[in-house]
């Protein structure tokens, strides 16, 4: 038949089919190459999809090292700890919807055990949509007459069960609590987490640093982190778990702090805001740190540690300063060894020559005085020192200069950090025309550098930076970084040997005798050692009523040094009165010797 024999009608009938024919074969190739792409060229794509969805990793983290003092005293360790937890996901056969008979189940088991509810109906559900393979915690650190109920009714209580997790202790309590520092937990077991490449989906909760050594060396303490992996149905409920990588525990940590030193030091603090730092000269190592008032450190643990840190935060005195390093103060009459330094480093002066002291220093329209009221009289360097007289050292400093007097005490780390292993350290400050001009659209003046050479005025340093400083002069230039920690440079870490002559150094040290053999820094003295030390008294306005802070700085034997002790306490009456009496108790217990009967009613004490 020829296509002329067919009607309009048939033709058009006849071109449907055909172009719906070629349309279904065009879609059924699409189909086949697409299900070509998925099966064939996408299939590892799909396959570790459907594994990501089918595995969940959790992170178990290490135990954590312990910390020791130099003698292997233990300052922070670890002890079995043991805690309720409820696997919410076994409760999915109680017919009901896994929340609500989670919520249901910790009311009873809360009235069984008679013990308050910690987890809030909103924590339950949220777990439930997000941690359900993981351990819901119910009640931490529980006594062994929970654990043993626990034991015996195990069956009656679906889901619930006693998991063993190690506990953060500290066995001396606040024993250099600010210097030990605490730990907590990082916060929410989901946490998508990845480190070192690996991804985990859940993290169980983990132990990390959040300040002093704990927080300075977390990397160190912290173990070695194994994996979990649970294999979980499409509701998210584990159908089989196994161990692929076992958790190892962290290093040990050795500090240079001298446990009996310490325990001395916190006593003699008595409670009283200060703080104290004993400092081996010869290589940079603390013996001991201490501030007042502390608090424990096992009160700082979880779950206890947010009403603990809201409590401390608003107790009087500041508990959690760690005044040794982060607390900044005047110097007072402490810094003037370095003033008498830069006098015969930079000036070339005598420390024979005589200066008359009539009690008061009038120069440039100001009135410092003495703490001798009526005078000294006529005094040298040596002299000075002892007696620590303002007028005979606001005279130097102002015939010197403020750049002299500033470049030896940037020398010894005034104004900077002294680069101690712990965190949140203070640099103090040391002004500068510059800096008063640029603060005040003030100049310079010498009323100024007067205040600066009795270390009063603008300059603030903290105990650490001035027994540091301290321990330049005991060691005759020679200056190393302080430490907590010894493994990366058994010897210390020298800084610099600076370049001041052997005689200005021996008026300055001669000096510093005298101030404990007869001067104010009689208390500081104990029986058979040769002790040169400095007192200081910085005066300061607190809510306008006038206070002190007092100071004593010492170093022995003076010839052979091997301590360096530094005091400063807050609103005293004279650094020999107030501080002196603590400096002794240290001394003498590091030489195992006997404090030396002073009465510490004298006067001369004041400074």
């Amino acid at each position: 038949m020829k296509i002329e024999d067919f009607s309009p009608q048939e033709l058009i009938s006849g071109w449907r089919f055909l172009t719906l024919a070629v349309i279904f074969v065009v879609g059924i190739a699409i189909l086949l190459l697409r299900l070509w792409n998925v099966q064939v060229l996408d299939s590892p794509q799909y396959g570790a999809a459907q594994s990501a969805q089918s595995f969940r990793y959790v992170e178990i983290p290490g135990l954590r090292g312990r910390i020791f003092d130099r003698n292997g005293e233990i300052l922070a360790d670890n002890r079995p700890s043991y805690s309720v937890v409820l696997y919410c996901e076994e409760l999915r056969s109680a017919g009901r919807y896994t929340a609500d008979a989670a919520d249901a189940l910790i009311d009873q088991l809360a009235e069984r055990l008679g013990l308050s509810r910690t987890v809030k109906q909103q924590q339950v559900v949220t777990h439930v949509r997000t941690s359900l393979p993981m351990p819901l915690v119910l009640w931490q650190d529980v006594d062994y007459r929970t654990i043993a109920y626990l034991s015996e009714w195990a069956e009656d209580l679906p889901g619930v069960a006693v998991l063993a997790r190690p506990r953060r202790i500290y066995p001396n309590g606040a024993l250099a609590a600010h210097t030990i520092g605490y730990v907590g937990a990082p916060g929410k077991a989901l946490s998508n987490y990845t480190n070192s490449g690996r991804k985990w989906n859940y993290r169980l909760p983990e132990l990390r640093g959040r300040a002093g050594l704990e927080a300075q060396y977390d990397e160190f303490l912290s173990g070695k982190s194994g994996e979990e992996n649970l294999q979980v149905d499409s509701r998210g409920y584990t159908r089989d778990r196994y161990v692929c990588e076992e958790a190892f525990p962290g290093h040990d940590l050795t500090t240079t702090l001298d446990v009996r030193l310490q325990r001395i030091a916190e006593h003699a603090l008595a409670g009283r805001p200060g703080a104290a730092v004993a400092l081996d000269p010869r290589n940079g190592d603390v013996l001991a740190i201490a501030s007042a008032p502390g608090y424990d450190l096992n009160a700082m643990i979880p779950p206890h540690a947010g009403s603990t840190l809201a409590r401390l935060n608003t107790t009087p005195g500041l508990p959690f300063i760690h005044r040794a390093i982060q607390a900044q103060y005047a110097p007072g009459s402490v810094f003037k060894p370095f003033v008498a330094i830069a006098a015969q480093e930079f000036a070339n002066f005598n420390p024979d020559t005589l200066c008359e002291c009539t009690g008061i220093y009038t120069d440039y329209n100001c009135r410092l005085r003495c703490a001798q009221r009526y005078g000294h009289g006529e005094l040298d360097l040596r002299q000075a020192i002892m007696r620590s007289c303002n007028p005979y050292f606001c005279t130097m400093g102002v015939s010197i200069g403020m750049e002299f007097i500033s470049k030896i005490a940037q020398q010894v780390g005034f104004g900077n950090e002294t680069g101690i292993d712990l965190p949140a350290e203070a640099d103090g400050f040391l002004p500068s025309p510059e800096w008063k001009l640029r603060r005040h659209k003030i100049k310079w003046n010498p009323v100024d550098t007067a205040q600066c050479a009795i270390g009063q005025g603008a300059i603030t340093a903290t105990p650490l930076q001035v027994a540091n400083a301290t321990a330049a002069i005991a060691m005759r230039g020679k200056r190393y970084q302080p430490r907590l920690v010894s493994m990366d440079a058994p010897n210390g870490r020298l800084i610099e040997t600076l370049p001041w002559r052997k005689a200005s150094l021996d008026a300055v040290i001669e000096g510093m005798r005298m101030t404990v053999r007869s001067g104010t820094g009689q208390t500081m003295q104990v029986e058979g050692v040769d002790v040169a030390g400095k007192t200081g008294t910085a005066e300061y306005m607190d809510r306008g009523v006038r206070r002190k802070h007092v100071w004593c700085t010492a170093f022995a034997p003076a010839d052979k040094p091997e301590i360096v002790v530094c005091v400063m306490l807050d609103n005293g009456t004279g650094g020999g009165k107030d501080a002196g009496p603590v400096v002794q108790k240290i001394l003498a217990t590091h030489f195992n010797t006997k404090a030396t009967q002073v009465s510490a009613d004298d006067e001369a004490l004041n400074d």
